[in-house]
């Protein structure tokens, strides 16, 4: 029975509590058992909550039993750790915040808990969201599918934990594809949402025109679920959104407006490797089946769009990091390179690529006329081998990872990636684009695609300590 609940969505939690075919108490049980046979492989958790986490199930199992549930009651989920935590530490991945335990929850922290969500694990991550999948102060988190590969970050924990059944759902932070190549990697739902549509408050920034934080899951379903709670304005956010929140599950089986998608190409396919291209076209196929016609999209100047996005990252960095710059030998490799970047982005190159922002958001919303989604690979390539990324190899897989999915950030477009099938027994993605506040149109069209396609089912042969190779 454990295997089983550790194994459901959050949708199929919630209809397991409310048919009265087990408890919350049953479901984070299930889930610590897991975390107690894969942790020691994956490091993918960075403060366990189990005994709180035991006794606000037996709370929502009481709450389930009285017909009072919260739209979450009783669903067990994880947080990256750079999103504060009233009274469990939240170290952002640095051995600088080891000891850090916040007053204070993060607002779509303490919007999960209100629904009746269970804290059950905050999560490795890069550190402070940029540090690299070798992490100095709390070690390397690793595949499921293979532990000899990188869950890809800055969401390492999240996306590990969700893909081996730690958790049906967690919450991680995207700047420049952080949510989005873990979810790649990992074979699971991950949205980036509009920009301003999830609240920030409490979050460890890294920039603070592109980041985002929003749903890692097993399922366009359990993402429209988790987005419906942790959306909304919240004053302590200058740049939350003040539009309503929409009724995003209730949207799921909505036909979404557009009979076109457009696939990106040019630039966006250059490079890919060629088994997530051939997926890429075999989930064009399926939306085909669904009633879409496929249509070629370009954008032009997107080398300069991808030099703006770094040109706008760098400057905002370096005023959130200025402290940390003199400790640069304390800090992981990839993290002191990109913060050792920063001071050399002048004021006028900053100035600019806030600029230009507006001229590829108009480009963006023209290729996009017409068509219900864009479409284009959710990653370039299969989770790289770990042994790969030091020295040179770090660098360029930055480069090509986050290719992909910058854009998207720089744009504050939302953008959804779905696992499209397996390139050499590796799950890799298909990416859905939208404008701006169509996350449900997205969701939508991941859901339907999801009811024709079985890639999501898929699950890790989770692989115990003594077995790593």
């Amino acid at each position: 029975m454990s295997d089983q609940l550790c194994d459901l969505t959050a949708t199929e939690l919630l209809a397991g509590y409310r048919a009265g075919a087990f408890t919350p108490v049953d479901a984070v049980t299930a889930c610590l058992a897991r975390i107690d046979d894969v942790e020691p492989s994956l490091n993918a958790v960075r403060h366990l909550c189990g005994e709180p986490a035991l006794a606000e199930a037996e709370a929502s199992t009481a709450r389930w039993s009285a017909g009072a549930a919260g739209p979450l009651d009783g669903v067990p989920y994880g947080l990256k750790d750079i999103i504060a935590t009233a009274g469990v530490p939240t170290t952002g991945g640095s051995a600088l915040y080891r000891d850090h335990v916040p007053d204070e929850s993060a607002a779509h922290a303490q919007r999960l808990s209100d629904a009746g969500g269970i804290l059950l694990a905050k999560l490795e991550t890069f550190e402070f969201a940029c540090g690299g999948p070798v992490n100095k102060t709390f070690g390397t988190v690793h595949n499921p599918w293979d532990l000899a590969r990188t869950t890809g970050g800055s969401s390492s924990g999240s996306g590990a934990a969700v893909a081996a059944g730690m958790v049906p759902m967690a919450i991680g932070t995207d700047t420049g594809g952080s949510i989005r190549i873990p979810a790649a990697y990992c074979g699971l739902t991950g949205l980036k949402p509009t920009y301003g549509r999830v609240p920030r408050h409490g979050v460890m920034g890294l920039s603070w025109t592109l980041d985002h934080a929003g749903p890692m899951t097993r399922s366009a379903a359990d993402a429209a679920l988790m987005l419906s709670v942790i959306a909304g304005h919240d004053p302590r956010d200058a740049y939350a959104s003040r539009r309503p929140v929409p009724d995003y599950v209730g949207e799921l089986d909505t036909p979404p407006v557009g009979t076109r998608l457009g696939r990106l190409r040019g630039w966006f396919e250059d490079g890919v490797d060629p088994g997530v291209l051939e997926r890429l076209d075999e989930s064009l196929a399926v939306f085909g089946e669904l009633g879409y016609e496929i249509v070629d999209v370009e954008i032009p100047d997107m080398d300069l769009v991808a030099l703006a996005s770094w040109m706008v990252c760098y400057p905002e960095t370096l005023s959130y990091q200025a402290a940390n710059f003199g400790v640069l030998e304390d800090r992981d490799e990839m993290g002191a390179g990109l913060l050792a970047a920063t001071p050399f982005v002048s004021a006028a190159d900053y100035l600019r690529g806030l600029r230009y922002r507006t001229v590829f958001q108009r480009a963006l919303a023209e290729a996009a006329s017409g068509c219900a989604a864009l479409v284009l690979a959710g990653s370039a390539s299969p989770a790289p081998r770990l042994d790969d990324l030091t020295g040179p190899g770090l660098g360029e897989w930055l480069a090509t990872a986050v290719k992909l999915h910058i854009p998207f950030n720089y744009a504050g477009t939302p953008a959804l990636c779905l696992p499209s099938g397996a390139v050499d027994g590796l799950p890799v993605s298909v990416q859905l684009v939208g404008l701006p506040h169509t996350d449900g149109r997205l969701l939508a069209l991941g859901h339907h695609y999801q009811g024709v396609t079985g890639h999501h089912h898929a699950r890790p042969a989770l692989v115990l300590e003594g077995d790593r190779s």
